[in-house]
Formats: C-alpha cells, structure tokens, sequence
C-alpha cells in the first residue's frame, strides 16, 4: 500500500472479493478504523470513522490532520514518536463537542515494509464517553462513600482506601497504601483467618475487628469482604469498613445506665417505678419497702392499686388509663397507704418511653410523700391571700396617686400657659408703660431739669437706672421663655454664619473694650438657628463684660470631635467639643455650676451689669439641643465654657 492507494483500486478478482469481505466486516464493528501513512495522509477509514468525524465517502489521500482537527490530532502527536520507533500506542483522546466533552480510547499500531521499516498506522479507537462517566461516577461513589473502603491484594497489603477510611483511622494516604492489613488490627491473629477465608472464595459478613488509629486510639468496626477474581486470580479484596465504636459505646453506656439506675434509685428519698408497654409494674426501688413496710413484689403488676385509698382509687385508675392510652404523661395527687396505717397524701409524676425507632416501651416515674409540702402550700396560700389584700390597698393607693399626680400635670400645664401669657404682657404691656416712663422722665428732664437741686438729679437718675434694668430684665425674660421653644430644629445651623452674625451685632462693645475674638472652625449642626445665636451671644457678652480692667480683652472660640472615652458620661458617642474661653476676671470654681442657676450673681450689681439670667438661657439653650454645657475657671485668669453637642 502506497501513498496513493485507494480502496476502489483492489483488482476485480478473488483477491478483491477478499477485501471487500474483509472491508465489509471493518465497517460492521463498533469502533473507528483508518489507516494513515508515515506522511499523515488518510488511505481508508470505515464507516463510524467517518460518522464520527462527518466525512464523505472521497476522503482517502487527504491530510489526516485537516480530517481529524487540531484538537484531535494535537493529542495523537504526542505518541507518534512511540509508533514511528514500532512500538503500539494507547491512550484516550479528549473532544469538546456541542453536547460536551467525549472520550475515544484509541491504539496507534505501527505498518511495517518490506525492509521492516514503519510505512503507516493503523488508527483505531472506541468510543469511551459512557465508560468514563460510569468510571468517574463510579469513582466518585467509592471516594465520597461515608463508610470506609479498602482493596488488599493476596499477600495482606493495602493497595487503596477512600478518604473515609483514611479519615476514620487518622492516616495519610503514604502511612496506609502498601501497608500490611495487620498492622492496623489490634488482634493481628485474625487477619490470617480472614485472608485464608477469602482465598477459599468465601465472604466476610459482619464480622467483628478493632483497628488501630494513628493516635492509638482505638475504632471498632464491623467488616464485609469479597475478593474480586480474573479465573484463578486473586486480583484483590472488595472490603467494607462500618465503624461501630459510638454504636458499642452506646450499648456500654446502656449498660452501665441500668446499673447505676438500680443504684441511684435506691438511694432517692422517693419511689421509683416503671411499667412494660402493657402498664403493668415491672420495677420498683427500695423506698418501697421503707415507705409501705410490705416486700416490692407486693406492688408489682396491678397489685400497687390496693394501696391507694379506697375513696380515691377509682377516679385515680380512671386517669391512669386515660393517660396510658393516649401515651401521655401521669400526674396525679391521691391518699396512699404507709407502714403506720395512714394515707398521707402522695404525689406520682410519670413519663412514657419510647425507644429511638418510635415504639412505646412503657413509662417511668415516681411516687412521694408530699403531706409536708400540702401544710406548707397551704400556709403559702394563706400569706399569698394577705399579700394579695395588701396589694390590692397598694394598687388603689397608688391610682389615687396617679390621679392627684394628673392633676399636678394639669394645673402646671395651666401654669405654663400662665407664663406664656407673661412672655406676651412681658413683650407688649410691661414693655410699653415702662418706655413711656423712660420717656417722659426723661422729656421732664430735659424741660424742668436745671431746676431740679442735686437730690432731685440723682433721684431722676435712679428712675433712667432702674428702668434700664427693667428692660433688660424682661428683654432676658422673653430670651429666656422662647430658649424652650424647639420648633424647627432639624434646620442644619452653620455655626461659623451664626458666629460671625453675633460678633458684627457686638462690634461696637468690642471695639469700646479693646477687645480680640479669635474663632476657629465650627461644624453645621441640626438645630435652631435663633437659640444657636442667643447662646454666642450671651457667652461672648458675659467674657466682655467680666474682663478684667487695664488688660484687653482675649476670647478664643475653638471646637473639635471627642471620642466616647472622653466624653461625659450623658455621651455613648463622639460629640463636638465647642470651648468659648476668656482671660478675665474668672471665677472660683466652687460656683461652677451655681452661676447657671437664674438670677444668680458672683458680683455687685455696681461693680457689673446684667440680671444674673444670661448663662441660665444658655444651660437651656444646650439642653434643648440634647447637650451639655460646663464652666471651668479661676479667679483673676480666665473662664472657660465647655459645650458638648451631638453630631447633625
């Protein structure tokens, strides 16, 4: 066969009718078979080699990559250097098609000449796309399995585990795979048995083993085994590792359980008893015998009955039946006969069993005097009732309270209203006599005064003071009313426009006192640009005021974000930290906070001016705004106001 051989060139012989079987017979198999020179061009392929890869039926001398794609032939020319030396190539080609991935297995067998020289190839390969995904399924199976698995071959050495296995026993994959079986086996006598029992074809069964774990801990286990054959060829073991440690613990601990329930209840001050799923007594603890004077046997079965009084047993097996046939719990309280002859009264509590599949096993419970408890209960009752008495006087009391306090609230919200109303006469009928007083005193003065003697002149000048007062007096008033009022207080207020309005409006005090105001940055704040205004106002007017004579004076407004730790304890929060500090006359700090108090003065009303009402309109202005406001200072160096208010 040469390069350019083609199938249809077969002469018409016997020969060919050969071939044409022989061709015939290669199309019919379930497998994709071409031929390919050392060049890589195509001679023949069958037909699922052309189905596979959609060929028509003149394919022969063309290049076999271009028939095969990139992807394909990629793969095959990585065992081409094998074929091309005469040696046979296996391996699994790879394809992503439209409906995913496929797999082929396929077998490169090299064509020899004449001269024993590789000529072609013959490409042949299966279709393994379903095999792998039962392979890869079936791996995932094995690897994933939540009981442990294991192969070992005839000689007892391990050839794979699940991670399962691995897992359960603490073991890498290097400290178990080519290990001998008995080194895991705390009992390595069995492992003989075992393998021997296998050789001879025969199937483990539950049977029993404890391993050992990497820790030297040890897990009990219960192994199912078949040894997998190739005719007389032990290939190797199919092994089934179910760990039954807990399981077993669990059944100690039920043993150990029932024994210390024996012993436990037979040191309780109280009966116990348990029933079988028919309700019939199977137990009962050695109170028994203390509390009635009678063997337990007199009390098992139904025989326990006859100890309940004879006027409440009827209604007490009325409400154990209905209990029992309903599974739900006993609870009742009866007269029961004891080793004296009296029927104290006893208490018996109870609680149906069922086992973990669900089915009812019967009940357990307990039996006690509690004659004791009755007396004592029943003197709680009696106090509880006094109390109770004592209460109810209490509770009515305390209505006549709320009532009398309801009506406190009443009158001070008439009260309140009283005061706005004095806010209104302060603003327009106080205000109005005493300007016409001013007025006219001072229209007499200028018409009649230089008749007035020297006494008259300084009594008209105490009426021009006094009036003075008096109008500050009720303007602080007013201040000092609308420093409650809280409407439109989400207004974000720029305080640093509020600063600079309140030092224009104070220019001219300034300037006559020779006075320097420093202001640092100020945060926007929610709240009400008027009573932002009165409170600079009146605390830069009280560090003009209370300056100290023959020295400028300094006022210096500053404001910066205080952590919570710093804060004071109102605060759970950073707030802003607004300080207006002076270097006046100052005060002793003793009256730090008696000078936010109203009408308060720390000096002679001739020594400095004002009502003694101006730094109690800013403590309400800050309060109004969820702050605090605090005074620091010392006498001949200064003052300084700390105010502490929460971000906009």
């Amino acid at each position: 066969m040469n390069s350019t051989a083609k199938v249809e060139s077969f002469p018409r012989d016997g020969i060919q009718n050969d071939a044409q079987t022989l061709l015939s017979v290669i199309d019919a198999i379930p497998a994709l078979v071409a031929y390919i020179d050392c060049n890589m061009k195509l001679h023949y392929c069958n037909e699922p080699f052309k189905n596979w890869f959609s060929l028509d039926s003149h394919v022969a001398g063309k290049a076999f990559p271009l028939i095969a794609g990139e992807a394909v032939f990629d793969q095959l020319q990585r065992h081409m250097g094998k074929v091309l030396t005469g040696e046979r190539a296996h391996f699994q080609i790879a394809i992503n098609t439209e409906n995913g991935m496929q797999y082929l297995d396929a077998t490169l067998s090299p064509d020899f000449d004449h001269q024993n020289r590789v000529k072609g190839f013959v490409f042949h390969s299966a279709d393994a796309t379903e095999k792998n995904k039962t392979e890869s399924a079936l791996k995932d199976y094995f690897e994933n399995a939540s009981i442990g698995l294991h192969w070992v071959n005839a000689e007892g050495r391990i050839k794979w585990a699940n991670p399962a296995e691995l897992k359960m026993l603490g073991y890498s994959e290097e400290e178990y795979f080519g290990h001998h079986i008995a080194e895991f086996h705390a009992d390595k006598d069995v492992i003989r048995g075992m393998l021997d029992c296998l050789a001879r074809k025969q199937a483990l069964k539950n049977v029993d083993a404890d391993l050992v774990c990497k820790d030297g801990s040890i897990r009990h286990v219960t192994i199912n085994s078949t040894v997998l054959w190739e005719g007389d060829k032990f290939i190797h073991t199919r092994c089934f590792t179910i760990d039954v440690t807990e399981r077993k613990r669990a059944a100690r601990a039920v043993r150990e359980s029932e024994e210390q329930f024996r012993m436990m209840a037979s040191l309780v001050p109280l009966i116990i008893w348990t029933t079988n799923a028919q309700g019939a007594c199977n137990f009962l603890s050695e109170k028994w015998v203390e509390t009635t004077g009678t063997p337990v046997s007199e009390g098992l079965g139904y025989l326990w009955e006859r100890f309940i009084h004879p006027e409440d047993r009827g209604k007490i097996r009325q409400s154990w039946e209905k209990s029992f046939h309903s599974k739900k719990p006993f609870e009742a309280k009866f007269r029961f006969l004891d080793s004296s002859g009296a029927y104290p009264i006893s208490y018996a509590n109870s609680t149906p069993r069922f086992d973990a599949a669900g089915k009812f096993l019967g009940y357990i419970g307990i039996l006690q005097n509690i004659a004791a408890e009755e007396e004592i209960k029943a003197s709680l009752e009696k106090i509880v009732l006094d109390r109770t008495d004592d209460l109810r006087r209490k509770n009515a009391d305390l209505k006549r309270a709320e009532k009398a306090l309801q009506e406190k609230n009443r009158e001070l919200e008439q009260i309140n209203g009283q005061l706005e109303s004095f806010a209104n006469i302060a603003s327009h009928d106080l205000k109005e006599p005493l300007r016409k007083i001013q007025t006219f005193s001072y229209r007499l003065y200028q018409m009649d005064g230089e008749k007035f003697s020297d006494k008259g002149r300084e009594l008209y000048h105490r009426i021009h003071d006094s009036t003075d007062r008096m109008r500050n007096l009720i303007e602080d008033l007013l201040a000092f009313s609308k420093s409650n009022d809280n409407e439109d207080k989400n207004e974000l207020v720029d305080l640093n426009g509020v600063l600079k309005e309140v030092i224009d409006e104070l220019e001219v005090k300034i300037s006559e006192r020779g006075a320097r105001v420093e202001a640092f940055s100020l945060p926007v704040l929610k709240g009400v640009k008027f009573q932002f205004h009165q409170l600079f106002l009146n605390l830069i007017s009280n560090a003009l005021k209370f300056s100290k004579p023959g020295t400028a004076s300094h006022i210096v407004i500053r404001s910066d974000m205080t952590d919570a730790a710093a804060m004071p304890d109102k605060f759970r929060a950073p707030a802003h930290h607004i300080t207006v500090a002076d270097n006046g006359i100052g005060f002793d700090q003793q009256f730090s906070n008696k000078i936010f108090e109203m009408f308060q003065r720390l000096h002679n009303r001739s020594e400095y001016e004002g009502t003694g009402i101006g730094l109690a309109i800013c403590k309400k202005i800050v309060e109004n705004h969820d702050g605090i406001i605090i005074a620091e200072g010392q006498p001949n160096i200064g003052a300084t106001f700390h105010i502490y208010l929460p971000g906009a």
